[in-house]
């Protein structure tokens, strides 16, 4: 992968010298491998545990007595059926840990973007060359959104590979749509992180900006099931059209409402 990249970029040669899209997925080749086994990782260890938990049923029968606070949280989608295929995903990595490392790694791509090029000093020289503005903008968010994808296709292959070994009884078309469904969430909260990294200059700014908003739209949407005035706010938190169409049981759905 990294042969790759560095033979596209090397090949503008002088005269391109303002690819910006891929000298950004140059710079972020090591980060991307590293995420991407990172992901292969998780995956992996948390399907291999599945089958004792298919084999204990009574683990649906304690799930049941949480209290309603913590099913908001740890559910995805549908009932919290946690012996099921799609129950156990949805649980154990869908409902947090996968948005979660998306999460981070599209806000830190998208932080670093413009706010962490002005930070090391090099914006200047990209602004140099014949590159207006708004072309700089379109292909840094281009290369966030392909760092955001090329994890997720890796994501979802380890996923369909573990789901076939192990028996869950949860498609590929399911298991992709779920995943692409975390892939578009982790996108909107890197490109806020990236538009305030271009207006601020500074990456520590557009982390925390982004980040905050990605928990303030998590806690609302778990929340609203609980609270009766957050429930107007629902609709509006990205969390929710995320969850709401339960992807891993129902597959792409593009459009929901709350109920």
């Amino acid at each position: 992968m990294e042969d790759i990249f560095l033979n596209l970029y090397r090949s503008q040669g002088d005269r391109d010298a303002a690819n910006v899209f891929l000298k950004t997925l140059l710079d972020a080749r090591r980060a991307l491998i590293w995420w991407s086994l990172g992901l292969v990782g998780l995956s992996t260890h948390m399907i291999a545990v599945y089958p004792t938990v298919r084999d204990n049923p009574d683990l649906n029968e304690m799930v049941s007595d949480y209290p309603e606070a913590l099913k908001a949280f740890i559910g995805f989608g549908g009932d919290l059926d946690y012996v099921s295929g799609a129950g156990y995903l949805g649980s154990e990595l869908f409902a947090f840990m996968v948005p979660l490392l998306l999460l981070i790694a599209a806000i830190g791509a998208g932080a670093r973007a413009i706010a962490g090029e002005e930070e090391r000093g090099t914006l200047d020289l990209l602004l140099a060359n014949p590159l207006s503005r708004r072309r700089l903008v379109l292909d840094k968010l281009a290369a966030v959104a392909v760092e955001v994808a090329a994890r997720s296709i890796i994501l979802i292959a380890a996923l369909v590979v573990g789901v076939a070994v192990v028996g869950m009884n949860v498609t590929a078309a399911h298991l992709a749509a779920a995943t692409m469904s975390a892939a578009l969430l982790a996108f909107a909260f890197g490109a806020v992180a990236l538009l305030v990294g271009a207006y601020s200059g500074h990456r520590g700014i557009a982390i925390g900006v982004a980040a905050a908003g990605a928990v303030a739209a998590y806690l609302v949407n778990s929340l609203a099931a609980l609270v009766t005035f957050l429930e107007p706010a629902r609709a509006v938190s990205p969390f929710y059209h995320y969850v709401a169409s339960d992807p891993l049981r129902q597959g792409s759905r593009w459009i929901t409402s709350p109920s």
